[in-house]
């Protein structure tokens, strides 16, 4: 399998006053397409004129051709800007929510092996997985936050949602949060993220599939992958991938459907998921 390196990138966080020193990581380069970042270390905190580090403190090792998005970082507009996704502390957590459904669909859609599938493939795919797809999106643009951040809080959802179903809304995004932290205590990088993505996207047992043997092979090529990049990368933790693929099934502890209320009821209102699954991808 031809392997060849990816650009990766995280939009810019919430405030600055809910940064904590932790690692950010680097800007796309425009005139780097074939790249990825796979580390977001920087010793040095942000600053108002710094959101971001030099990469000069990164490493870069390669990720295989199937989880390159076409034109490179996938996600960046033209220019190089990164689109936000917590804009300011005045943007609920359902916009922010939707902001980042909007990414992972667009992540899977600039993959040129799922763009060579079938195009009903894609769409079944994308309607089996968006959940697990935007709660790792959702984990991985929140790691960086010091405070509790606002899609895992529990206060945020339960304040606007009916005193009846307040109760289970927080009891689910407790357990979020949980998994949230179990993330940020092993610290995923980039590079482990795409690969968990693809693994959860690319789910050969799916029913309705045109081409299940490819998408098995696929979802294949993405545990291999994320296996060799973890012996490369943390030798020293032979339990690793595991642990990596065991957490990532945790998002799947809080179905769909409540994942979709709890996150998506204000947005959404009366349109259904596939809808609005389909709407993103066609845009």
């Amino acid at each position: 399998m031809g392997i060849s390196p990816l650009r990766y990138h995280c939009p810019s966080p919430l405030s600055l006053e809910q940064h904590s020193k932790r690692h950010q990581p680097s800007p796309v380069d425009e005139d780097d397409e074939d790249s990825i970042d796979v580390t977001n270390e920087d010793p040095s905190p942000p600053s108002s004129s710094q959101l971001t580090p030099p990469s000069s403190h990164l490493t870069t090792p390669t990720l295989p051709s199937i989880f390159e998005p076409l034109g490179g970082g996938g996600v960046c507009p033209p220019g190089g800007a990164t689109p936000p996704v917590y804009l300011t502390r005045h943007e609920s957590v359902y916009e922010t929510s939707a902001r980042l459904l909007f990414m992972a669909v667009k992540w899977a859609k600039n993959l040129p092996s799922f763009a060579a599938l079938p195009f009903r493939d894609q769409v079944i795919l994308l309607e089996e997985s968006w959940a697990e797809l935007f709660l790792l999106n959702a984990i991985q643009w929140s790691l960086p936050l010091l405070e509790s951040p606002p899609l895992f809080n529990a206060s945020e959802h339960v304040a606007t949602v009916p005193n009846g179903k307040a109760s289970q809304t927080a009891a689910d995004v407790r357990v979020l949060n949980g998994v949230l932290q179990r993330f940020r205590l092993v610290a995923v990088d980039p590079a482990e993220f795409a690969c968990l993505k693809a693994v959860v996207l690319f789910k050969s047992e799916t029913r309705g599939l045109k081409d299940s043997l490819q998408v098995e092979n696929l979802q294949d090529q993405a545990q291999v992958m994320l296996s060799q990049h973890v012996r490369n990368h943390h030798p020293t933790q032979p339990a690793r991938f595991g642990r990596l693929l065991l957490m990532t099934s945790q998002t799947r502890n809080i179905p769909a459907a409540r994942v979709q209320h709890i996150f998506f009821a204000k947005t959404v209102a009366n349109t259904s998921m596939e809808k609005l699954l389909c709407d993103m991808y066609k845009n």
